[in-house]
């Protein structure tokens, strides 16, 4: 996997939101001593952790976090049918032509 999960990305875009302008720091140092267990979907914080790594972190851009906010809005507007990626429920989705 070179890309982050849906779940992924909404773990690092909460945990951006929650902790201000050194999240990354903050996020570094609780996965260093285990703390980010307590935080809010530390699952999928852990998940990105392992598959990932903290230089991936590091090298994490604000601009992909953006784009990533974007999808998420996009999916999140969508109907409950049309919101995985990608779309299995067989009901066609309004952005389809």
């Amino acid at each position: 996997m070179n890309e982050p999960t849906i779940e992924m990305w909404r773990a690092l875009l909460d945990f951006r939101e929650r902790h201000g302008r050194y999240w990354k720091r903050a996020l570094s140092l609780k996965w260093m001593n285990g703390s980010d267990e307590f935080e809010h979907f530390s699952a999928s914080l852990r998940m990105t952790r392992n598959q990932f790594g903290p230089t991936w972190l590091y090298a994490l851009r604000p601009a992909a976090l953006d784009a990533a906010a974007r999808r998420l809005a996009t999916l999140d507007s969508e109907p409950d049918n049309c919101r995985a990626e990608p779309v299995v429920s067989g009901e066609p989705c309004p952005n389809d032509h």
